[in-house]
């Protein structure tokens, strides 16, 4: 049996500082449309669920036609392809804490963003080759953050021809629903404080660990090995 445990970030938010682009490229989406820009209070209520889940609360306020949410998302996503995602970088201190932990751990993604930008994005980042796989949505259709992690785990288990032990394996996140993602498919669940969720909203989804900075991430992870 494989003893190596396996990593499975999220990517916006957790390994990538994304929130400027996503930020600037709905706001251009809204205000073509004549409506108010986001508030950094509503971009954190977007990132890191669906779209389809998390628009719909901002066009109540505003008054926008729930059945302009697929609209809307197909606008920002040009946008945010064509502009942000090429140029996505790390959040300080993830670059480093990948490459250390890569020497202990396997590493993988498991994204609410469309796979095939999750793609673009890392490979921008240069670190494509750290990961046994990156598991995102085939398209803009919502897809829940378990059955991501259930699909990464299974091509995990496939690439690696074994099945590493669960209790060394670790969802990391900065949402709860990664922190719930983990605990349904029985690994373990870190949630991380420099991305969008609060302190209050990772330990309320069953949070193990929540790691204040990616210096204390490494901290917990590589104890974990002992």
């Amino acid at each position: 049996m494989a003893t190596r445990g396996v990593l499975f970030f999220d990517l916006d938010g957790t390994i990538a500082d994304s929130g400027a682009g996503i930020h600037a490229s709905l706001n251009e989406v809204f205000e073509s449309h004549g409506h108010e820009p986001l508030s950094i209070v509503e971009l954190h209520m977007v990132i890191g669920p669906p779209l389809q889940e998390s628009l719909p609360r901002l066009f109540a306020p505003r008054d926008i036609a729930t059945d302009l949410v697929d609209t809307f998302i197909h606008e920002y996503r040009a946008i945010y392809k064509a502009h942000h995602l090429p140029r996505t970088q790390f959040n300080d201190g993830m670059k480093d804490a990948l490459e250390i932990l890569h020497d202990h751990y396997y590493l993988a993604v498991v994204t609410a963003k469309p796979e095939p930008q999750a793609l673009v994005a890392i490979e921008a980042l240069g670190i494509t080759d750290m990961f046994v796989t990156i598991v995102g949505p085939e398209n803009d259709q919502p897809h829940p953050k378990t059955l991501l992690l259930q699909r990464a785990l299974s091509e995990v288990i496939t690439s690696l021809g074994d099945e590493p032990p669960l209790q060394r394996c670790w969802m990391i996140g900065d949402r709860h629903h990664d922190i719930e993602a983990g605990v349904n498919v029985g690994t373990n669940a870190m949630g991380v404080l420099w991305g969008f969720g609060s302190r209050e909203e990772l330990q309320s989804a069953g949070a193990h660990v929540v790691a204040q900075d990616p210096e204390e991430l490494i901290r917990v992870l590589l104890d974990s090995l002992e």
